[in-house]
């Protein structure tokens, strides 16, 4: 394996780690608890400690979301309902 082989080798490894520590992936429909409001108004909740940005939640409102992008730090989700029992 050449120097530069090994190098692309490695940056895709670290990425594919980086990636699998993420407890959600894109398409995926979770339940949320709005927790706290972001520095841009949108609603902050938590899957496993990770933090899911939603767009027109508020505070308090627990609402289904669908994961539409995943970050390092955070994943962005679409209110899918926002009326139902748990």
């Amino acid at each position: 394996m050449t120097d530069s082989s090994a190098t692309t080798y490695f940056r895709l490894r670290v990425v594919t780690l980086r990636m699998s520590d993420q407890p959600v992936t894109d398409g995926e429909t979770h339940v949320v608890a709005i927790e706290e409001l972001g520095s841009e108004g949108d609603g902050v909740g938590y899957v496993d400690d990770f933090a899911v940005l939603v767009d027109d939640a508020t505070l308090g409102e627990t609402v289904r979301v669908e994961i539409v992008d995943v970050g390092s730090n955070f994943a962005r989700g679409d209110v899918v309902d926002s009326q139902f029992d748990l």
